[in-house]
């Protein structure tokens, strides 16, 4: 009864995890898509180094609000490769590329991550956050030893046109045992990882697996004077992003840097007057001509880049 109670508590914390993710996998890649719950449990090293003996890609982030610890997602190559390319408006066919495929996957589960936690923030009443992702190629060898602790996820993906994949959430025994201290009428916290004996066949839960497929709204017509927002769009609105309105860049020897001193004028690769680049999450999103407002600078948006190429700066 332990062991299903723990089982359950768990499977609570991540119910809303195949929602919230084919929902925002089938906007990003523009596909019908099916997530499934399929199992929850405890690592065993040995059976991820089967299912990854070719490599796998770790995406992975830290908590900056709410929660502690690390929340890391787990793909093998050719996976995140489809995903990439279908996500850069290819046709999800293309061969994995070290230089271009990981960062693509890490804008994507960026997103996928932040409607989860607007989700799971609803869910408990607190504010979670997360870091921006990285994604390594690695093999498992070197994460035995932190995994071995840690537990996982199984979301079977099913996208229109391709055959069914698997997206391994991992996450660690304080970071499970935080969520559930945190979820409404909770009545047991997990103080540890649990015994071996989890990973027996007695651990499965009766329970039928849950298949959510993702939800496309009708946006209706185009709205030329765009006041007018989809509304799957508004569980975002509460985002934070950096932005960040370039001047200019220039480059410089170190002995030169190292001469720098108050009063010393650094001339940078633009005209006076020349239009400046105002960058969002680091890809640039527009340009615009600097103003002054009062006794402060500002910019005034005078092109926008186009949605394709702000994909398309990925690769």
């Amino acid at each position: 009864m332990a062991k299903k109670n723990f089982l359950g508590n768990l499977k609570e914390v991540l119910k809303g995890s195949a929602e919230s993710i084919a929902s925002s996998l089938g906007l990003a890649l523009n596909r019908e898509i099916k997530v499934r719950l399929d199992d929850v449990g405890p690592v065993d090293p040995e059976e991820l180094q089967q299912e990854y003996s070719d490599g796998l890609l770790y995406v992975h982030s830290n908590f900056s609000e709410g929660l502690s610890g690390e929340l890391a997602f787990l793909l093998a190559p050719p996976q995140a490769a489809s995903w990439a390319d279908l996500m850069m408006m290819g046709d999800g066919k293309a061969d994995f590329s070290p230089d271009e495929h990981p960062e693509a996957i890490s804008e994507l589960l960026n997103q996928v991550s932040s409607a989860w936690c607007l989700s799971l923030s609803d869910l408990i009443g607190a504010g979670i956050r997360l870091n921006p992702f990285k994604a390594d190629l690695s093999v498992l060898e070197n994460h035995a030893a932190e995994w071995s602790s840690s537990f996982r996820a199984d979301l079977d993906v099913a996208i229109d046109g391709f055959p069914q994949t698997k997206l391994i959430i991992l996450l660690p025994p304080q970071t499970i045992e935080e969520l559930q201290s945190l979820m409404p009428n909770d009545k047991q916290r997990v103080m540890d990882r649990p015994p071996p004996a989890v990973l027996d066949d007695d651990f499965n839960s009766e329970d039928e697996p849950e298949v959510r497929s993702a939800r496309f709204e009708d946006f209706g017509p185009p709205d030329p004077g765009g006041s007018r927002l989809p509304q799957n769009l508004e569980t975002l609105m509460d985002l934070e992003l950096p932005v960040i309105i370039e001047l200019g860049r220039t480059n410089m020897f170190i002995k030169d840097i190292l001469e720098l001193s108050p009063g010393a004028i650094i001339e940078l690769n633009k005209l006076s007057g020349e239009p400046v680049d105002l960058f969002v999450n680091d890809k640039k999103f527009a340009r615009g001509e600097v103003v002054v407002i009062d006794q402060n600078f500002g910019i005034r948006i005078t092109d926008l880049v186009k949605v394709e190429d702000r994909i398309h700066s990925l690769r």
